[in-house]
């Protein structure tokens, strides 16, 4: 038992075993084999550590997605100005962030739909706290890249929340509604998001 405690996994090395037994759990067995008593046990942890950190299994679940996500695109959950790249504009750090948000969609797509089938039988609004993290992660990194932006003179205030999530919203569009309509990244930002970015700049 002793032993047992010693090589016991911690931190983020315990968190990324955790997602990554929910979404084996989730893959192989389905949702209902993700409780923290499975996750737990899989996870060599304890119920109460993950009682801790999420409220329910399907918060979980939507974390793990959400981190696998970011990991497997190359879209860093980590926002700083160190990890989203600086392309010298507004227009080009908005064009790489569409470039970003397509590849992350490809990846989340996968889960969004066995998501929907989940929620479609048991009511539970899975996609709806998946949307909900996406739209404060779109917020945040807008944010960085406004702030860029004033730094270089190319805005003068940080453009309304809605504004912020514009991107995103319409990349999620056009991945999973219209996508065989999808316009190329340059297209979408110089026709729709870079005028709405630069609106209201009094």
């Amino acid at each position: 038992m002793e032993k047992e405690t010693r090589t016991r996994k911690r931190g983020l090395a315990l968190e990324q075993t955790i997602y990554a037994v929910a979404l084996r759990l989730f893959d192989q067995k389905g949702i209902d084999a993700v409780t923290f008593k499975n996750v737990a046990h899989y996870a060599k942890t304890s119920r109460s550590v993950l009682y801790r950190r999420w409220d329910s299994p399907s918060a979980l679940l939507v974390d793990a997605v959400h981190h696998w996500a970011h990991e497997n695109s190359g879209f860093s959950e980590d926002l700083d100005t160190q990890s989203f790249p600086d392309t010298g504009s507004l227009r080009g750090d908005l064009i790489e962030n569409a470039r970003q948000i397509e590849g992350l969609h490809e990846r989340i797509n996968q889960y969004l739909i066995k998501f929907t089938l989940y929620q479609a039988v048991n009511g539970e609004t899975i996609n709806d706290d998946l949307l909900k993290k996406a739209e404060e992660g779109a917020v945040e990194l807008g944010t960085l890249l406004a702030t860029r932006a004033i730094n270089r003179g190319e805005l003068k205030v940080i453009p309304s929340k809605e504004v912020l999530m514009l991107l995103g919203n319409i990349r999620r569009y056009y991945s999973f509604i219209a996508t065989q309509q999808a316009p190329d990244p340059e297209e979408l930002i110089d026709q729709i998001v870079l005028p709405a970015w630069l609106a209201n700049q009094q």
